[in-house]
Formats: structure tokens, sequence, C-alpha cells
């Protein structure tokens, strides 16, 4: 198990590294994350997209990027704001609600919640993690809370909750159908006429005919973008050597003031004390690595344990690979102009999965089956599986004007808003130094006909205040 972080840890490191900020800003300085298309090659898709696709930028503020959830009942789960009202009396020891939340993740949610209703973390469920950098609503499950009248006084600045009811059992991830999404794309010109009429016919063929379901950026651990590369060493039973990549690799998404703890781990690679004493001081930055570490300085020479301290990690990185390769084959298969409606993952037993990916299994040295499989069963779920390669969508509405471009979609469990956008605009996560990109807020609900998003900008006026000034200071935006 990952080693645990309260609250109180996260905040003194957000805390020290504000302050580091201020005293280095230029060790904090970060290249923007652009999907152009060596990022893209990156994570195995190439040259596959179709006409000009102009710089837009993504998540500049949290509500820039909006998710609510679809349970499997087919019930959309809105941000709309309202005061919790008591539970409608039913039977059942389990309360639902719907939690809106923005500039947390669905993780950091849960021990705020824990905390407040005098509960265990382990008692709240859901159906699937919504980002932090994100204008988010989701239904949670309850259970063991003795003083149901906290449900109605609870006071944060990031979250709400609404629609209290009671029942029975708990909520798992098949209890999501998919997520409706209003996304808003900023550009630095205007949006041209041409452009417009590209992008609306790019709309009508996916409304027909889907995109294709390639796996983006998320699937691949940003900002890092390692977790196929993690992936491919452990299948290849290279146990130190992941833990050693995690643990010292850099690059330009991350700042330069934690490439040099990296480059300085890698100097004290073997001596886990003294690695220990540069990375508690970031307990949240550095989980994954702090995991590794103390279970080696607990059992030196005991790798294959310490990856399988963080099961839910390792599964990833597994799965990672198993996209990365998705990726290359449906990027070469529509090349060819012939392309199955699904593909299998190598994550099987079956030889027959395993041959569609075998020139680039042989081009990384991998061999299949792997000891992995072994290794970290039941961890990593090994069967025959497949993949769509063309993925439907319910495209809502889509407006396109001067430098704003806002889409309403739906899409099943699963499934990337960012790899339909990605088929419009080179998406950049981030603005470069100087950039006059507009932050100004807009009513997306209003300029879709479909409400006003006021009543609940207003709630979160503090938690908006504070995630953009982060933003803005050099902190990286989760996908």
């Amino acid at each position: 198990m990952a080693l645990p972080i309260t609250h109180e840890d996260r905040e003194n490191e957000r805390l020290f590294f504000e302050e580091e900020r201020k005293r280095v800003p230029e060790l904090f300085a970060l290249e923007p994350m652009v999907d152009d298309d060596a990022a893209l090659r990156s994570i195995g898709i190439q040259g596959v997209i179709s006409g000009h696709r102009p710089l837009g930028y993504l998540k500049l503020i949290p509500q820039d990027f909006i998710v609510e959830e679809i349970s499997r009942d087919g019930a959309t789960h809105t941000v709309e704001f309202e005061h919790a009202k008591p539970a409608t009396e039913t039977e059942g020891g389990t309360y639902y609600a719907d939690l809106v939340k923005v500039g947390i993740s669905t993780l950091d949610a849960k021990p705020r919640l824990a905390h407040a209703l005098d509960i265990d973390e382990k008692n709240i469920g859901y159906a699937g993690i919504k980002d932090r950098f994100a204008l988010t609503s989701q239904l949670i499950s309850m259970r063991g809370i003795k003083e149901p009248e906290r449900l109605l006084n609870l006071a944060d600045n990031n979250y709400f909750l609404k629609n209290l009811h009671r029942g029975k059992g708990v909520l798992v991830n098949t209890d999501l159908q998919g997520n409706r999404f209003t996304v808003t794309v900023r550009t630095a010109e205007p949006i041209t006429a041409a452009q417009k009429q590209e992008m609306e016919e790019k709309v009508a063929e996916a409304k027909q005919d889907g995109f294709w379901n390639f796996f983006y950026f998320q699937r691949f651990g940003t900002p890092r973008l390692l977790s196929h590369i993690l992936g491919r060493l452990i299948i290849k039973g290279q146990y130190e050597e992941t833990i050693k990549f995690c643990c010292i690799h850099t690059g330009t998404h991350e700042p330069p003031y934690i490439n040099a703890i990296r480059e300085a781990i890698e100097r004290q690679w073997g001596d886990w004390n003294a690695i220990l004493g540069l990375i508690d001081l970031f307990p949240a930055y550095f989980i994954d690595e702090r995991t590794f570490i103390h279970h080696l300085a607990e059992r030196p020479g005991d790798y294959l344990g310490a990856l399988r301290a963080l099961p839910d990690q390792i599964r990833l990185w597994v799965y990672a690979y198993a996209s990365y390769l998705f990726n290359r084959k449906l990027s070469e298969l529509i090349k060819t102009g012939s392309v199955p409606l699904n593909l299998p993952f190598i994550t099987s037993h079956d030889p027959k999965d395993w041959k569609p990916y075998q020139a680039f299994l042989d081009e990384d040295h991998v061999k299949l089956p792997s000891p992995a499989f072994r290794d970290f069963h039941p961890i990593v779920y090994i069967a025959s599986r497949r993949c769509p390669t063309l993925q439907p969508l319910t495209i809502h509405n889509a407006v396109f004007q001067d430098r704003l471009a806002i889409f309403s979609f739906s899409l099943p469990k699963g499934s990337y808003a960012t790899t339909f956008l990605m088929n419009f605009f080179t998406l950049s996560l981030e603005l470069p130094a100087g950039s006059t990109i507009s932050k100004k807020q807009v009513d997306v609900e209003k300029i879709l006909g479909v409400g006003t998003l006021a009543p609940t900008l207003e709630r979160f006026k503090k938690a908006l205040t504070k995630t953009e000034a982060e933003a803005t200071g050099g902190g990286t935006a989760e996908e």
C-alpha cells in the first residue's frame, strides 16, 4: 500500500513549494505541454490526424472543463448549485449524494469528506475519479454516518453536496455509464470563417461515424508520460530498472527544481536512507517514489515487493504499455485504410491477442507470456479483452465564436474527451510565458442556451480564485 498522507502533509508541502517558488522562480519554469506531432508520437499516435489543427488552450480556468457523470441508470449529475436538503427517509444504511467540486480531485475530496463526516475513508464510494483542474459532479455513497446533520452543514470551499437520499449498497466502477462534457477551448487569434466551417464539418462527421478511439495523455501519466515505458520494463521483468526509471527520469514537463532532486536520487541510488532524506519533504509529489524507497530501506533488494506495494499504479503502468501498442497498431491500420472494429490487448494468455503487435514487441525486445503475468497476479488482470477502434459519441452542441470554441458532448466510460478534441485543435495545457490569451470567465451554459453557471461559480468563488492563482504560479494542470 502507498504510504499514508494526511491533509496536513499535503498542506505543508504546498506551503513549502510556494515559498520555494518565490525564492527561486526560475527553477519552477515549465515548458507548455502541447499535443503536437512529436508528443502524440511518443504515445503511439502517428500521422493520422487530418487537416490543420490551430493551437487551442485547454483548462486555463477550471470551469473551462466541466464533467457531469452519467450513472448506470442514465441519470446525469449536474454541476448546478443547490443547497443540501435532508435525505429522503427510506430504508438502507447508505447515504447517496451528488458531489460537486472544483480544484480538487475525487481522491483529494475523499479524505476531506471523511474527516468532515467523522467516518473512515473506505466508507466513501464512487464510480469514477474526476480530475482536479475541472468543475465536476458525480454520485458518491457514504456509510457509517452517525450524525446525518453534518451532511447539511459542510463548509468546504472546494465542494458541496446535493440531492441527498438514502438506500442500500455502495457505488462501484460498474455503476458508471459515462460522462457529459462541456469544454471551452481558447485561441490566441479569432477563429476564422474557414476554420469554423472545417470544424463544423468534423463535428458532423463525428456525429455520424464517431472518432478514432486512441488513448490520450491521461493514460500515460501526465505530465511525465512515462507510464507505458514503466509498463514495458515491468513486462520485461526488469523490476529494479522500473523503480529506478520512475525515480530518476527527468524531462521538460517537470520544473528544474524537481529534476535536480531526481538527479540527486540517481547519484545516491542504492543508499535508500539518503534518498529518503531528499524526498520525505515532498510526501504527496513523490508519493510513488517514497513508497518504493521506504520498502527498499526495510527490505533491500526486494524490488518485486516494492512494486507490489503499489498495486493500482503497477496495474495502470502495465495497461499503459498495452494501450501504447494499441495506439501504434491503430495508427498503422488507419494508414492502410483497413481497420477492424476492435483490437485485442497484449495483457492476455492467448497468443492470438499478441500477434497484431509482434513487430512492435520484437522492436521493444519483449517476449510473451511475461513473467510479470505471474509475479503480479492478481494485481494485473490477464484475460482476453478487445477495445473498439471507433468511439461513438453524442454531440449536444458546438459553438465557435471569436476566440472560443465550446463543445458539449457525452461519452461512455473509459473514453477520453481530449481524444475527440485533438481532432480540432493542437491542444496546450499551459500558457507560454508572456501569453495574452484571455482567461475571462464565460457562462458556457448561457452561451449554449441551457441555463446559467452563475450560482455555481459564485458558490466556488474562493476556490476558483485560489486554483487559478496556483496554475498561474507554475502548477501543472491535471488531465
